[in-house]
């Protein structure tokens, strides 16, 4: 039975870790995004609303993980690689799933772009930089 120091040791590396992929993903969405979206506030918001979701489900998971004994584990260190790695594969699943995320979100506007540009001759009215309008509209 692992001690609550060994418990403890986990659940900070987890949040440390979470943290970090936490950070990456939110500074590579919002350049994504605003690859996407013409408006910048836009962008900036559906990055917070994602990495929001990303930090509970990471977080609760992290929880689960570190009391969660599906398999005896002898020894101390074992027990933290094992739920440190645990961790790291569920980070890793979730930042694909992310990533799939982004791109479908992407992949959906520019879509919808294409079909407002077919719709109206080929023409796309021409934004200016400030057009926040046009911009959510389009």
């Amino acid at each position: 039975m692992p001690s609550t120091g060994t418990y403890l040791l986990v659940v900070v590396i987890g949040f440390v870790l979470t943290v970090i992929v936490g950070q990456i993903l939110m500074r590579a969405g919002l350049g994504f995004l605003r690859d996407v979206f013409d408006d910048r506030d836009v962008a900036a918001s559906i990055t917070r609303l994602l990495a929001v979701a990303y930090y509970l489900v990471a977080l609760g998971f992290m929880s689960l993980v570190s009391t969660w004994e599906p398999f005896q584990i002898e020894g101390t260190v074992r027990y933290v690689v094992t739920k440190v790695g645990m961790i790291l594969l569920f980070l890793g699943v979730l930042h694909v799933i992310t990533l799939f995320v982004l791109a479908r979100v992407r992949n959906n506007r520019r879509a919808q772009s294409m079909a407002a540009s077919l719709r109206g001759g080929g023409r796309r009215p021409q934004r200016g930089p400030n057009d926040r309008t046009q911009a959510l509209e389009g």
